[in-house]
């Protein structure tokens, strides 16, 4: 009769004969680049009365509620690709 751990050890077994499987699988070939998040908060600090757009860097995720404010108040979204991280952080 087989036991939880003679289980454990059969598929244990089996996924290290697989290529790639087990835990022991490569990571990711490149780390992902950074991102940063902009939350209403800090959109509302970026705008100034007046504006017309608000200059964001290209790979920002903004917050569903910025994404409200903006629509809500008319402003446009300028997404700056300099101020973008060039490649893969450290």
């Amino acid at each position: 009769m087989l036991t939880k751990s003679d289980i454990g050890d059969i598929i244990c077994e089996h996924l290290r004969d697989r290529p790639g499987g087990g835990p022991s699988a490569p990571a990711a070939s490149r780390p992902l680049p950074k991102r940063v998040f902009i939350s209403d908060w800090e959109l509302r600090k970026l705008y100034k009365p007046g504006m017309k757009s608000v200059k964001i860097p290209a790979n920002a995720i903004l917050s569903p509620l910025s994404l409200d404010w903006l629509d809500y108040s008319g402003v446009e979204v300028d997404r700056d690709p300099v101020s973008a991280p060039a490649g893969p952080c450290k």
